[in-house]
C-alpha cells in the first residue's frame, strides 16, 4: 500500500512541476507579446499651425491626390 502512496505522490508532483513550468513559459511568452502602449502625440497644437497658414495645393498636387486615393470617379480628369 506504501508503494502506491509513493507512487501517486511522485505522480502528482511531476505534474504539478510540468504545469508550473507550462505556467512560466507561458507568462513569458504573454510578457513578450503584449503589445506595448504609448500615449498618442496631441497634433491639435500641430493642425492650428498648419490651419494658421492657410496652405492652399497647387492644381498638380489635387489631381496627384485624387489620383493616389483609389476612387474610381475620382481619378477620372475632368474633361
Amino acid at each position: 500500500m506504501k508503494s502506491v502512496e509513493h507512487e501517486d505522490r511522485l505522480r502528482r508532483e511531476l505534474a504539478q512541476r510540468q504545469q508550473e513550468v507550462s505556467a512560466r513559459q507561458y507568462a513569458q511568452l504573454d510578457k513578450q507579446t503584449r503589445t506595448q502602449h504609448s500615449s498618442f502625440i496631441d497634433m491639435r497644437d500641430a493642425y492650428a499651425e498648419v490651419r494658421a497658414k492657410n496652405y492652399q495645393a497647387t492644381q498638380q498636387e489635387v489631381e496627384f491626390r485624387r489620383f493616389t486615393s483609389g476612387g474610381f470617379e475620382d481619378n477620372a480628369k475632368d474633361t
